[in-house]
């Protein structure tokens, strides 16, 4: 008689806390279709702006009402250009380089940050506020660091060694190297 009792009044409480409980469908109704001029415009602004780049590279126009069809011709053309070819090779490059190292660097500096360590906070302060810094304000402290009439080969051959060299940004060869040293220094905070 007492386990009857007991699953009766269990269980319209059940019933009653499902009826009670809203649809998550229906949760936050008035903020969901609040936001629906929000995400309608920046879905046209977005898949509009998409479209339009994709349809407007299948012509030959330099201006915008004139659509001459010209189909892959524009993409035949760019890839036999040298300069795309070289342009892919360094965002491959960089791609890689910034993926791998920042990584690992700030896997290891978070590890290394997390332990008791004398000078964490100048280390906190070389590797972590870069990261709230605007990418102009890192690029221009890196252009400086980088040049060699003010820079670390300005440094190094004031101290004595003369043959130094080290100018990255200047020798079109290694410059990727040298925009990822700063781009690593700045996204290492990040992880």
């Amino acid at each position: 008689m007492q386990g009857r009792e007991c699953t009766a009044l269990t269980q319209p409480a059940d019933e009653m806390s499902k009826s009670e409980r809203p649809n998550l469908l229906f949760r936050n109704l008035n903020a969901k279709v609040a936001s629906i001029p929000m995400i309608l415009t920046a879905m046209v602004v977005f898949v509009g702006g998409t479209v339009w780049t994709v349809l407007y590279s299948f012509t030959n126009s330099k201006l915008l009402p004139r659509l001459n069809f010209v189909g892959l011709d524009q993409y035949y053309r760019l890839w036999a250009t040298p300069r795309w070819l070289i342009s892919i090779e360094n965002l491959l490059i960089y791609g890689a380089i910034s993926l791998v190292f920042s990584l690992v660097i700030g896997f290891l500096l978070a590890a290394l940050l997390d332990q008791k360590i004398r000078f964490e906070d100048t280390l906190r302060t070389i590797f972590l506020y870069p990261f709230a810094l605007s990418f102009i304000v890192t690029g221009l402290v890196w252009q400086w660091l980088l040049n060699p009439d003010f820079g670390i080969q300005h440094v190094v051959r004031d101290l004595g060694w003369t043959s130094f060299s080290f100018d990255p940004l200047y020798n079109s060869s290694i410059v990727i190297y040298g925009i990822s040293i700063a781009a690593l220094w700045q996204g290492t905070g990040l992880i």
